[in-house]
């Protein structure tokens, strides 16, 4: 009988029932799926005994054809073009190069940082900028007038005005140092009130310098809680903190 017509009947070792019969073809679909394995035996009929199908080399070969493996001839380091040349001016990228890459502070990325990052660091150095410069002037405002507070001598302080001032710009230099930066508007209010104040009293005591440190001081306040470019930000900043300084030193003094 042909291979192609015989009748095949199958078996486990553990089995004891013989399944079948099936053609070659039917036999190969099995093996195909997994149902026939090394470790089928079939019935022999010529040997008249069950038998591994992998004893016999051509149905071995039907069954389960050895898979041609594909190899990949190696090319030589010659003949790859690699698209990393080194050059002589290279040098090793630094975690700070990588870091600075990434802030867009380096020639190669500064036009693509990012908007929102550059105003968000404007926004906290003008943060620390208008609470340096509440600090001072509430030293300005309250230290000279200390022995009224020490009595609470409150008419006094009302009259003089300044301690008052300084009460507020306390106030407003915790709030910012907490973080609150809802109190912005109260501080660009207390930075304008607080130079009509100043201003008005130099002006009348015909005190020019210390008027100027007053201008500054306030305007330097105000726009360091407003502008979202760096540029702007440290230059209020210095603006504001020297004024403050300056009027720190008059009132000190006088």
């Amino acid at each position: 009988m042909s291979s192609t017509t015989q009748e095949f009947y199958i078996r486990k070792a553990h089995e004891a029932d013989a399944r079948g019969p099936f053609t070659l073809e039917q036999l190969a679909s099995l093996a195909e799926n997994g149902q026939v394995d090394a470790e089928t035996y079939f019935y022999d009929a010529a040997a008249e005994a069950w038998v591994l199908i992998t004893s016999n080399a051509e149905l071995t070969e039907t069954l389960f054809p050895a898979k041609k493996i594909l190899k990949v001839k190696p090319k030589a380091a010659s003949q790859v073009a690699t698209l990393n040349t080194a050059k002589a001016d290279d040098r090793a990228i630094t975690v700070n190069d990588m870091l600075l890459a990434a802030e867009g502070r380096t020639e190669d990325t500064k036009d693509k940082a990012d908007p929102a990052e550059a105003q968000a660091r404007a926004a906290n150095i003008g943060l620390y900028a208008a609470l340096s410069t509440l600090v001072v002037l509430t030293a300005a405002f309250i230290l000279p007038s200390i022995d009224l507070i020490v009595a609470g001598n409150f008419p006094g302080m009302f009259q003089a005005g300044l301690p008052i001032l300084g009460a507020l710009h306390l106030v407003l230099g915790v709030c910012l140092g907490l973080g609150a930066v809802g109190a912005y508007p109260t501080v660009r209010f207390a930075a304008m009130l607080s130079f009509g104040f100043t201003a008005t009293l130099f002006f009348f005591q015909g005190q020019p310098l210390p008027l100027i440190f007053s201008a500054a001081a306030s305007v330097g306040l105000y726009f360091s809680t407003i502008c979202l470019t760096l540029p702007t930000v440290l230059l209020f900043g210095f603006v504001g903190l020297g004024g403050a300084l300056g009027l720190a030193q008059h009132l000190f003094t006088h």
